[in-house]
């Protein structure tokens, strides 16, 4: 998979076996992906740059007028502000991610809005939302999944779990303008995903912010009737 190299002009994440290694080595290594990180490691998903990539999520929850959404690795719920800076805010939300920090500054944040929940937790856990789902969103997250059958069944499961026929599912697409070569990204967009297209009809919107992998695709996924 080529990838197009880029200075560090734009908002780019922490990788420390990167910095360690000579500039121009050959060596290459993955992209990390942490069951738990601090919010200093995603600061760059944080910035205005970054914005439209949950400006997006939050248009097709409008679009559909879902009021029951559950995100799932949602570190701390970028959505909701989103979401209430455009009045929209008739809605149950609960957020759930692996790490503490974005978790606990999240509570902190919605605590006087009761139909705003988080909590730390992996979706392994036997977690009571306290609704059935409209939504699901998988921000940035399935790609944590690296075998594509394994994939497949734990979305189909955990949409049956949940009695949910729509999700959101965002990924960063498998070529990118903002990158250094020296990363090996597990992306998913160029096969992946590619089982939600037999029972779901599926939008796709494709989306190049300046910003760390900021080639993005946005699924808006609703089960066929």
């Amino acid at each position: 998979m080529k990838q197009k190299s880029t200075n560090r002009d734009i908002p780019w994440p922490k990788i420390h076996k990167l910095d360690g290694l000579i500039k121009d080595s050959d060596e290459k290594v993955p992209v990390p992906l942490h069951e738990k990180y601090i919010m200093e490691d995603m600061w760059y998903l944080d910035t205005p740059e970054a914005r439209p990539i949950f400006e997006k999520q939050a248009k097709i929850i409008k679009a559909h007028c879902y009021k029951n959404i559950l995100d799932a690795g949602c570190r701390h719920g970028p959505i909701n502000k989103i979401l209430k800076s455009e009045k929209y805010t008739d809605y149950n939300y609960f957020g759930y991610d692996t790490s503490p920090e974005p978790i606990e500054i999240a509570q902190k944040e919605w605590e006087d809005y009761p139909n705003i929940n988080y909590a730390c937790a992996s979706w392994n856990d036997k977690i009571d939302v306290g609704f059935t789902p409209d939504v699901i969103v998988f921000s940035g997250v399935l790609l944590y999944i690296k075998d594509d059958d394994e994939r497949q069944e734990f979305f189909e499961d955990y949409m049956f779990r949940h009695q949910c026929s729509n999700a959101i599912i965002q990924e960063p697409y498998h070529f990118q303008r903002h990158w250094d070569d020296r990363l090996i990204l597990n992306t998913i967009t160029n096969g992946g995903l590619d089982f939600l297209y037999e029972d779901y009809d599926v939008d796709e919107h494709y989306l190049d912010v300046p910003v760390f992998a900021g080639k993005r695709v946005i699924y808006d996924v609703t089960i066929k009737s």
